[in-house]
């Protein structure tokens, strides 16, 4: 009976830290590195992802600086889903960015103040299908009055660049070359991969872990 309990406690620890998993991050295109960033309230701006196996996306946080200057941010938050062809196409999905949060990073831009993480949630969650790229746009003004809010940069890494667009007319594109920092929540079936993709936390591992003192147990009861 005890060998009996403590499979079960064993098997639910492993199960609960599993669920973790979803809801959480599901794609990291890289942290702040602080070198740079690209205005996004003149231009709407835009990075790429893709993943390997079909998720839902279900908002995003993007590293950003310059909110913190007086007056200098209305709270607006507009966001794009746009398809891809060699760049943002068409719009897949949009809207206000809803449960807005700002968190100083307590990390200096290179330019001025602090950097900060903006996360949000998006209208409706948004099914990415295997294998396609998407295009993340972000604008965070009212208008298209330029009031330097950065989208900061990010390392560089096997993506495409992030490419803007002046006024929003999506009329223009123009690759500004630089690689930004942002993430996106969303939950997946374990098992998905890809280059910039979150394991899941390590269900396979717990279980592993779990199998091992099971083991242990069972050599204490034989």
């Amino acid at each position: 009976m005890k060998y009996c309990n403590i499979t079960g406690l064993a098997l639910a620890a492993t199960l609960g830290f599993a669920g973790l998993a979803q809801g959480a991050v599901i794609y990291n295109n890289g942290g702040p590195n602080a070198q740079n960033g690209n205005d996004a309230t003149q231009w709407v701006q835009t990075e790429d992802f893709s993943f390997t196996d079909a998720v839902t996306v279900t908002g995003a946080g993007v590293y950003v600086a310059g909110i913190a200057d007086p007056g200098s941010w209305d709270g607006t938050v507009d966001y794009w889903i746009f398809s891809d062809s060699s760049g943002p196409d068409s719009i897949l999905a949009s809207g206000a960015g809803q449960n807005v949060s700002t968190t100083n990073t307590g990390s200096f831009w290179n330019y001025s103040g602090y950097m900060y993480l903006l996360e949000f949630d998006f209208v409706s969650d948004f099914a990415a299908a295997s294998g396609n790229t998407y295009w993340l746009g972000i604008h965070l003004s009212s208008d298209f009055d330029r009031n330097d809010i950065y989208w900061v940069t990010a390392d560089g890494n096997a993506t495409s660049k992030g490419i803007e667009s002046q006024g929003g007319t999506f009329d223009n594109w123009y690759n500004n070359n630089q690689e930004h920092a942002f993430f996106l929540n969303g939950s997946r079936e374990p098992g998905d991969g890809g280059p910039n993709e979150v394991p899941a936390p390590a269900g396979m591992a717990l279980l592993g872990l779990g199998l091992m003192a099971l083991g242990a147990v069972r050599r204490r009861t034989a």
